[in-house]
């Protein structure tokens, strides 16, 4: 049994659980609060009228342009949500064309994200208040990228707080039709964006690398498709991301306005994407520009991140 307790000074609570009312309320709640999912940004939510024709509880899409089949369940998952979610999975893949026009409708579409509507990658997100052992070892399987969180809400008082955890999936041998897993390193880089503009990359994610270390920051990063991501917890703080065949940038989690107007010597204010919360800056030199520059807005980045 998990006991939670917050320690406040000289005192320490006991935090009671708080589960949601039904799975409407907690599927509301997860939109409301997009960012307990990390780069994945919602675009569709499920009307529940009884009948859900086939449809997971949301599709999303996340900054590698993959569409995110998103299912919710308001108890303990079962290794029952695995073939449910295998078949939304394999619905969205045979219907790219429901899915274009969930996302043209969608009004507030992520800048910068490209879907590739001829062959779809596919992620899927599977979130629940805890999922039985079973699902853990089950979930590699069924052959897509699949994550498990597990949200509870806790509360004392009139506060709340959540216990969000990342569960792996144990590692297994992927068999089937569904499309295995590709796995992204630099060999893929320089095949897509030429060795020069992939060694300007890597040179910038070492650096940056280097400076979150000095810095006492515990943020592993890991290569995607489209970027090189800086995590705190499942939260991207920071990021090296390709612009283009040849053209790279960075970007960091940031209030709007935190950047406006910058322009420094190595590097210069260019974009803030409103729907992922993300500042971009520009090199202005690309043979090894400065990152100690961008040390003030990658410092607010992480204390945003972080809740400092």
């Amino acid at each position: 049994m998990l006991n939670l307790y917050w320690k406040s000074g000289d005192q320490t609570r006991s935090l009671v659980e708080k589960p949601f009312p039904s799975e409407a309320d907690f599927e509301k709640y997860i939109l409301d609060n997009q960012d307990l999912l990390g780069d994945i940004y919602i675009i569709f939510r499920q009307i529940h009228t009884g009948s859900k024709e086939g449809r997971p509880d949301m599709l999303g899409v996340d900054q590698d342009g993959r569409v995110c089949i998103v299912e919710l369940k308001n108890v303990e998952a079962s290794e029952d949500i695995l073939p449910q979610a295998l078949g939304y999975a394999l619905w969205a893949e045979t219907n790219p064309d429901s899915i274009k026009a969930i996302w043209l409708e969608c009004r507030q579409r992520p800048e910068d994200i490209e879907i590739n509507w001829d062959s779809l990658d596919l992620r899927v997100i599977l979130i629940a208040p805890a999922f039985k052992s079973t699902v853990q070892r089950m979930a590699g399987k069924i052959g897509y990228p699949i994550d498990l969180i597990q949200v509870r809400r806790y509360s004392f008082e009139r506060e709340e707080f959540l216990l969000v955890d990342l569960v792996e999936p144990e590692p297994t041998k992927k068999v089937g039709v569904t499309k295995v897993t590709e796995d992204w390193d630099w060999a893929f880089y320089e095949q897509e964006h030429g060795s020069e503009a992939t060694a300007q990359f890597r040179r910038t994610v070492d650096a940056l690398v280097s400076l979150a270390r000095n810095q006492g920051w515990d943020l592993p990063h890991n290569l995607n498709k489209h970027y090189t991501g800086f995590k705190l917890g499942n939260k991207v703080v920071f990021s090296v991301a390709w612009g283009g065949a040849y053209v790279w940038k960075v970007r960091c989690k940031l209030p709007g306005g935190a950047a406006d107007g910058f322009k420094g010597q190595d590097w210069e204010f260019q974009a803030y994407d409103q729907t992922f919360r993300e500042a971009t800056f520009r090199p202005r030199r690309v043979d090894e520009p400065e990152v100690e520059e961008l040390l003030p807005f990658l410092a607010q980045a992480y204390q945003h991140v972080a809740g400092s």
